[in-house]
């Protein structure tokens, strides 16, 4: 029987599943048949029809490597060239019984990222527009070598199995139409042919054994379809017109969990994978009607891109391309999830980034930090705590979606072996992996609190500081126990990292404020930040009209102890007395170095009596410090003290300062180591004062 590839397989139909499974694996193909003639081709790149096969020289390249396909497949049932133009191209035959039918090419590929530099050069020697062209190289699929015979495989076997179905119709409609000749020759002459009928009946026999060896050929072809299809690399589901699911392959159960048992309809489908109802109605029925629609018209279906609830629980992500086979709808599922949380985490990670560039507040980056990662999977509950100045507890950071009670239970739990998934992994500076909160050691003392918060499982990182210091910890809690695949302690890594970065900035930023604010020697706050500070208690005084006095002093022959000491024991003396103006004054009270051995402290809520008090146990105290020079030389220092009392509440803090320096100013000239108020700073005179 002579017979094309042409007369065995629809090819319409075909250049349909072609089309799908072009669109499912991102390979293109040219199919021609023993004339050499082509049957289907899809997917050429622009590289090739706009370019190479324009330009001669690229053009001479294009066609010595179709040359070298030709000539070399005769001795290989596979071929592989890699053209000068830079892209590879492969053919392989399609042979039924012997016989080669047709050729299957799949070209213009790349199997490593392209050498743009390569192929700059080409544009410029085959005068490419090379703008334009290398766009046009970027559009090339990158797909690994390993990955080219298999799926090449798979099309060949798609095709050779198609066709030998097709063989087989063909033999069974002659088997049919020979069986009609005869039975016409026999209703002609019944009478006269009874013997011939005879032998005739014989052939009928064979013919009806024939058919039955098709049928179950044909049961065959079923079984080795399906076989292909569980080996596809993506998901594959089918349903009839009615909606009914017929058959889902392997790779589909791999994916989402869910069997023939779970989705009898689409619809069930429907409701299973796609749970929120406005996104269901809204997004994917209009896709499916959409779809529909495509049916017997020249628009190619839709493409949709969504994310699927697997049976456990989980998120994929994935982009459904539909085709029609006859009246069933055949849906290709390819997985984009680890592409799709590659891209948010970036996103996420530039948000971050973003937030911490503008300054805005370590909470708020945290907590955004923490809704991210909740964000890829439901089912976690995620927290944030941060090392306390001590270095032994750790505090709450963020912690959005834990109960409040639990958050307070642990704000401020202490660091050590064995307390919890977070404590223990501060101490010990380890992951550590709780999958069973009830039965684990650590958490012995926390049993009832995650019983009453619901939490069943606690994965903690902790966070460290680019010189490895701790930070604090990252936690994962699940509401049933839960071990964690690689995909999860990935997202612990990343999230415990990018909320190590935001807070060594928030630190850093902290510990610069805190230098511009502080005097590097005595740790007192500057001049100009005592100023600011005493400027807004100022502000305070006034508006509540409380009581409120300023003191300035400076430290009694200061110029003396450095000529006789030294400068370096002049420093220690700064340093001494700032310790003792700190173990002296109350915590509310405003202390700051103006300049050289000049000080000044603002003592709220402080009236002109109680002022004078608090100057002369600040004089008491520093003329009992002992100072200690180098070579174990030991004396006293005095200071002058100078107050000014608001009684104006139109005053400013340029007066205040004024008046003080004008009172320490008398109490130098009248033989310092004394205190003295500014004049009109005191209501009422008391014994002892000097005014």
């Amino acid at each position: 029987m002579d017979y094309r590839f042409a007369d065995l397989v629809d090819i319409e139909k075909f250049h349909s599943m072609l089309t799908s499974f072009y669109e499912a694996t991102g390979i293109l193909h040219g199919l021609v048949d023993h004339e050499n003639k082509v049957i289907s081709a899809i997917g050429w790149q622009e590289a090739c029809t706009d370019f190479h096969r324009l330009a001669p020289l690229s053009n001479a390249r294009c066609l010595e490597s179709n040359c070298y396909l030709a000539d070399h497949l005769s001795d290989a049932s596979f071929v592989g060239s890699t053209c000068k133009n830079g892209l590879v191209d492969y053919a392989t035959p399609i042979v039924i019984e012997g016989q080669q039918l047709a050729t299957l090419y799949f070209g213009q590929i790349l199997h490593e990222p392209p050498d743009m530099a390569f192929f700059q050069n080409q544009a410029r020697d085959c005068g490419f527009d090379e703008k334009a062209y290398l766009a046009a190289i970027r559009k090339v699929p990158v797909i690994p070598r390993e990955r080219i015979e298999p799926i090449m495989a798979f099309y060949v076997q798609l095709a050779q199995m198609l066709a030998a179905a097709g063989l087989d119709r063909l033999r069974q409609r002659d088997a049919e139409q020979r069986l009609a000749a005869l039975n016409q020759g026999l209703e002609q002459g019944i009478e006269q042919r009874t013997e011939e009928l005879a032998t005739k009946n014989d052939l009928l026999v064979l013919e009806v054994a024939e058919r039955r060896r098709t049928e179950r050929a044909l049961r065959d072809s079923q079984k080795q379809l399906q076989t292909l299809l569980d080996s596809s690399p993506t998901g594959i589901g089918m349903s009839d017109v009615d909606g009914n699911v017929k058959y889902i392959n392997k790779k589909f159960i791999e994916l989402f969990g869910y069997g023939m048992e779970d989705i009898p309809t689409v619809e069930h489908w429907y409701r299973l994978a796609y749970p929120d109802e406005t996104f269901r109605n809204t997004v994917v029925r209009a896709w499916a009607r959409e779809a529909a629609v495509a049916k017997g018209t020249d628009r190619r279906p839709p493409i949709l891109e969504a994310p699927i609830l697997c049976k456990d629980g989980s998120i994929r992500y994935v982009i459904i391309s539909l085709s029609w086979v006859d009246d069933y709808r055949l849906v290709n599922f390819s997985d984009i999830t680890d592409r799709w949380l590659a891209e948010r985490r970036n996103r996420a990670r530039n948000a971050t980034l973003e937030l911490i560039a503008k300054g805005a507040s370590l909470q708020k980056i945290l907590h955004a930090i923490v809704l991210g990662v909740e964000a890829e999977d439901q089912r976690m509950l995620c927290s944030i705590l941060l090392l306390d100045r001590d270095g032994r507890h750790l505090r709450n950071g963020a912690a959005p979606s834990l109960p409040e009670f639990y958050n307070q239970a642990i704000d401020g739990v202490e660091i050590g072996d064995g307390v919890g998934s977070c404590g223990t992994a501060a101490h010990t500076l380890q992951r550590v992996i709780v999958a069973d909160i009830q039965s684990h050691p650590y958490w012995a003392d926390f049993k009832d609190l995650a019983v009453s918060a619901e939490l069943a499982s606690c994965w903690s990182e902790p966070m460290l500081s680019s010189k490895g210091r701790l930070l604090g910890t990252f936690a994962i809690y699940h509401r049933q126990p839960s071990e964690p695949n690689a995909a999860a302690l990935e997202l612990i890594g990343y999230a415990a990292n990018l909320a190590s970065i935001a807070i060594e900035r928030h630190l850093a930023d902290a510990e610069l404020e805190r230098q511009a604010h502080t005097d590097f020697l005595t740790e007192l706050a500057t001049r100009r930040r005592f100023i600011e500070l005493a400027t807004a208690e100022l502000t305070r005084a006034q508006r509540y009209r409380t009581g409120l006095s300023l003191i300035m002093f400076d430290i009694d022959h200061f110029k003396a102890v450095n000529d006789t000491f030294g400068h370096k024991t002049g420093d220690t003396v700064l340093q001494k007395l700032a310790a003792t103006l700190r173990q002296t004054l109350r915590d509310v009270d405003i202390v700051g170095r103006l300049g050289g051995e000049e000080f000044a402290v603002m003592l709220p809520e402080t009236n002109a009596s109680e002022a004078w008090d608090a100057a002369e146990r600040l004089r008491l105290a520093i003329a009992d410090t002992e100072m200690q020079a180098e070579g174990d030389a030991r004396f006293h220092v005095t200071i002058s003290i100078g107050i000014a009392t608001l009684t104006d509440t139109a005053c400013d803090i340029e007066t205040l300062l004024k008046n003080a320096d004008e009172a320490l100013y008398i109490a130098k000239n009248n033989g310092r180591d004394q205190v003295h108020g500014a004049p009109g700073a005191f209501r009422s005179k008391t014994a002892g004062y000097s005014d």
